[in-house]
Parts: structure tokens; C-alpha cells; sequence
């Protein structure tokens, strides 16, 4: 029997239309959501493009990438596919082929310099086979975070929390801590104020800014809009948590929390609440939103460490060059950005 070939649409693909096609994909996230796409076009030099891989008539896969080109009408530039293509599973043969005609559409066709932050787990692609698809491995290592089944009873989830995470919420629940909820107005206001204010105090470069969220927020429909989990101490912020919902799963994009919170254990307090109130809209999975041994700050990477998600990483981020000169410029400049050398 002979194979078909995956076959790459590329099309202006709507909000309704995109989300419903990506939905399904096990590997979905939220750098792959139409409206995440968008905020970045809206906030930064970005412009976007969208692809379907099929099978005959049949889709396979899907990608959403960020395209920033050369200036002064110079050919070439970047092409940003971070945790796609998305895949249906299957034959790994077929992801190879997908990856081909990304380098075939991108870096040959149209010179670009194409980085991919495949959404593979780290280790289930050889180097062969980065190779055969066309692409060449970095040293920029793939995401890494934890996901957390929320499908099993409430009680069942708490029971199976770190004993040093589920001690510290047993005693915030005995406190005075006051929980406040929403998507809008006030409450979400307060929270990129808060949050812009802990990038600014802290000195570290994020692109989670609060402008991004802003701009996401505002792209968001009503039912996915991202919600605002704070805690209050006798009428002072003590802790909160940003949660983003997308296909049948929920995120943890962002949070805050203040010196007197922390001695309130509100992290626990919030983040807690949070999970639940996800799982109760049908949420079946939650990602704690990056848990990187390598990367994360020891005491972020305990704190979402504690709900007993299962840590996993991703496959090293890998290139393709083409465009000559301009595309050895421009993936010089993008390693240099990715700490790549």
C-alpha cells in the first residue's frame, strides 16, 4: 500500500473556524489558540499564518506561526512555530513528513529562517530523524512544565498533594483569607497592575506582559475568557493566579503574591481554589504553566511542584535555514536571543 502525502493548506482561517480545528489535538496549547496568536501580532512586530496538514481530505495536523520579516523590504525573515506543529498521533512517520513540508514551504520556498519548538516529548525524536525531516537540532532545550489529571474526586486530588503543600492550605483555610473572583473590571485591572508590578520589582524579562493579557483578554469569547483568582487579607492583596482555559484543559498563565501572603500560605489558598473552580467547568487537565528543574526559581518550582502534577519535557527546539546570507543573519540574531550561541 502506498502512503499519501501530507498535503499543507495555508489559509486566513477565523476565530471559530481555527479553534474548532485545533480542539481536538492532544498536544493543544495555548501558544497554538488563535487568540494567543493574535495579542502578539496586536502587542509586538508580529504577523500571523496558519496551516492544515491533510491526508487526502482528512486533517493531521495544524500550525499557527509567528512571522516577523526583514525590514527595508529585505527577502526572508522569522517564522516562530512554538509547541506546533500539533499532531493527531499516530505513525511518527507522518509528523516527519509534516515537519518536511514545513521546511519545504518556509525555509526553501520562501527563505525564511524557521524555528519549531515541536510539542514532542524530549527524547521520542532521535537526531536521525530531526535530520531526515530536514531541520537541524539546537542546544535550546523544549518546555518544560507538569500536567495534572483533574478528573479523579476532589478528595482523591487533595489527598494525593505534597503533605509540605496540602499542610500550608489546611492552615490558610483556617485564617481570615477573603477570595475574590472574576474576569473583568476591577478584579482583572488589579491583577496586571499587581502583576506588571512583580516584573518591574523583580527585573526579569518575560513575555507575559501585562499588555499581552490584556490584549488576550480582549480577544478571548466570553465562555474562555481567563479568570482572576485573588486572595485578600483583611482588604490588602495577598495572593493571585491567572488561569487560561483551552480545549479541555486549563492553565496556570501567571500569578502573584505579596511578602504577608506568603506568611498566610494564600498561594496555597488561591491556586487551590483555582483548581477546583476549573475542574468544576469541565476542565480535565491542568498545566502549572512552566516547572523547569533547569530554569524555574527553586522556590516557584517547589510551589507548583506541591499539587503532585507529572513533570514533562519537551523536545529541543530545532531549525531550518534558508535565504542564504539573510537567513544565517537572522538565525545568528535569534540565537543570541535564545541564549543558543
Amino acid at each position: 500500500m502506498i502512503r499519501r502525502m501530507v498535503r499543507l493548506v495555508i489559509e486566513n482561517f477565523a476565530q471559530d473556524n481555527w479553534n474548532r480545528l485545533v480542539g481536538g489535538f492532544p498536544s493543544l496549547s495555548l501558544g497554538q489558540c488563535w487568540e494567543y496568536a493574535e495579542a502578539k501580532a496586536r502587542t509586538g512586530p508580529w504577523r500571523v499564518e496558519r496551516g492544515l496538514f491533510l491526508d487526502g481530505d482528512q486533517p493531521v495536523g495544524a500550525f499557527q506561526a509567528l512571522v516577523r520579516l526583514l525590514p527595508a523590504g529585505l527577502p526572508g525573515g522569522l517564522v516562530w512555530i512554538n509547541r506546533g506543529p500539533l499532531w493527531r498521533g499516530g505513525e511518527q512517520t507522518q509528523f516527519l513528513e509534516i515537519m518536511k513540508s514545513l521546511r519545504s514551504h518556509y525555509a526553501d520556498k520562501r527563505g525564511m529562517y524557521l524555528r519549531v519548538a515541536p510539542p514532542v516529548l524530549d527524547g521520542a525524536l532521535t537526531v536521525g530523524d530531526i535530520r531526515a525531516s530536514g531541520f537541524m537540532p539546537t542546544k535550546t532545550l523544549g518546555w518544560a512544565s507538569a500536567a495534572l489529571d483533574l478528573t479523579p474526586p476532589e478528595e482523591d486530588l487533595r489527598r494525593n498533594l505534597k503533605s509540605k503543600w496540602r499542610g500550608p492550605l489546611n492552615h490558610s483555610e483556617r485564617g481570615d483569607l477573603e477570595i475574590k473572583t472574576g474576569s473583568q473590571g476591577k478584579v482583572f485591572q488589579n491583577f496586571l497592575e499587581e502583576h506588571d508590578r512583580l516584573i518591574a520589582g523583580r527585573g526579569f524579562a518575560t513575555s507575559v506582559t501585562g499588555e499581552l493579557l490584556a490584549a488576550l483578554q480582549d480577544l478571548l469569547p466570553v465562555e474562555r475568557k481567563m479568570e482572576v483568582f485573588s486572595a485578600y487579607h483583611q482588604g490588602a492583596a495577598a495572593a493571585s493566579v491567572l488561569m487560561v482555559k483551552y480545549g479541555d484543559a486549563c492553565e496556570y498563565l501567571a500569578g502573584n503574591l505579596s511578602a504577608e501572603g506568603r506568611r498566610l500560605n494564600a498561594g496555597q489558598f488561591v491556586l487551590w481554589r483555582a483548581i477546583m473552580a476549573m475542574k468544576a467547568l469541565g476542565c480535565r487537565r491542568l498545566d502549572v504553566g512552566g516547572m523547569d528543574p533547569k530554569l524555574t526559581p527553586e522556590g516557584i518550582y517547589k510551589f507548583k511542584a506541591g499539587v503532585a502534577a507529572e513533570p514533562y519535557r519537551l523536545t529541543n527546539e530545532v531549525e531550518a535555514v534558508g535565504g542564504g546570507l539573510p537567513g544565517r543573519l537572522v538565525r545568528r540574531l535569534v540565537n543570541r536571543a535564545r541564549s543558543d550561541g
